[in-house]
């Protein structure tokens, strides 16, 4: 996997968090590792505004009926995800 490409689909993933959530947030707050999107308590509607913001920036789509649900759960496992549906 290309370190490169992984850290600034982090970073991007990171400002479309910080622009989608209904509450204060900066990119620092913003943590990687396990469970870092599901512990800042995005609601539904942010979670809906953040997949769309992703797919738009990415151009990839996630389907989340055929995808493992745990690739909401962190920035690292979405960014993996995400740069996985780039290289096909």
């Amino acid at each position: 996997m290309n370190n490169v490409g992984v850290e600034t689909i982090k970073e991007k993933l990171k400002d479309i968090l910080v622009s989608v959530v209904d509450f204060e947030l900066s990119k620092s707050e913003i943590q990687d590792g396990e469970d870092s999107i599901r512990k800042l308590g995005l609601n539904s509607l942010a979670l809906i505004r953040m997949l769309v913001e992703i797919e738009k920036e990415f151009d990839v789509e996630i389907d989340l009926e055929e995808s493992d649900p745990a690739i909401l759960s962190s920035i690292d496992n979405l960014s993996s995800h995400i740069l996985s549906l780039k290289n096909i």
